[in-house]
């Protein structure tokens, strides 16, 4: 996997940019390219703070990161490419594969099969903003069946199919968009330090939780000046000082 990851990294994504000023992203491609990933990097990051962050920019950014061996950023670089694009398999290819060489490997409790399978097929594949143009787009066509019910009664049997159709795909469509604000309402960070403590309190005097390595993940549920109050997946909790961290 480790040899693989690095053989993908070798690689930029060379395709247009979206946003991206093209002159810009092809000169940090070519520094990628020259193997100078320092400044290759700040030239991805130039880019970003422009204002001109494509998921092309970020995945670069991420192999970039990765070359320099701060899996961290890469991993936070590769999260913030999948928000934007969450459909190329690029990206989550890259996401996964550099998952399997960190040193933190922390699972979700097992999920109810119905709702990891919807998870897989649909939430992960749209982004919040795409679900909720979907769910108004359905609400909309459901009153447009509705007056049209009204005003052609004769042909009330199919059109009331129709809208029938439409009000399923509609709460569906909802509990998409629950699953995604669910997801989507806590900030998420990335830890950047190689090691760090998670503690039971906001400060370094108070006892450790437990320990946390360069990429593992978690959302912030509570934060002061200078901690987050983390919980990871299999439901561990504590606190870490932002510094070491990055939020995605």
């Amino acid at each position: 996997m480790r040899s693989l990851l690095l053989f993908l990294s070798l690689f930029v994504w060379a395709g247009n940019a979206g946003a991206a000023d093209l002159a810009g992203f092809d000169a940090a491609n070519a520094k990628f390219e020259a193997q100078d990933y320092r400044a290759a990097s700040k030239s991805y990051e130039d880019l970003i703070h422009a204002g001109q962050g494509s998921p092309a920019v970020y995945y670069n950014l991420g192999n970039t990161y990765f070359r320099l061996g701060q899996k961290g950023k890469a991993l936070a670089s590769y999260e913030r490419a999948l928000a934007i694009s969450p459909r190329d398999q690029d990206i989550r290819w890259n996401l996964e594969m550099l998952r399997t060489v960190l040193a933190d490997r922390i699972e979700a409790p097992s999920d109810n099969p119905v709702f990891f399978w919807a998870r897989k097929a649909l939430a992960d594949y749209f982004t919040i903003n795409e679900t909720s143009v979907l769910l108004s787009a359905l609400l909309l066509l459901f009153l447009a069946f509705a007056v049209l019910n009204f005003i052609f009664p004769r042909t009330k049997a199919w059109i009331g199919f129709f809208q029938f159709l439409t009000a399923a795909a509609f709460v569906a469509c909802a509990a998409l968009f629950v699953l995604k604000w669910t997801d989507a309402k806590d900030p998420r960070v990335v830890v950047l330090d190689k090691e760090v403590y998670a503690h039971y309190g906001p400060s370094g005097k108070e006892t450790n939780a437990f320990l946390l390595h360069e990429g593992a993940e978690g959302k912030v549920l509570d934060e002061t000046p200078e901690w987050f109050y983390i919980v990871l997946k299999n439901k561990n909790s504590g606190w870490i000082p932002k510094s070491s961290c990055e939020t995605v």
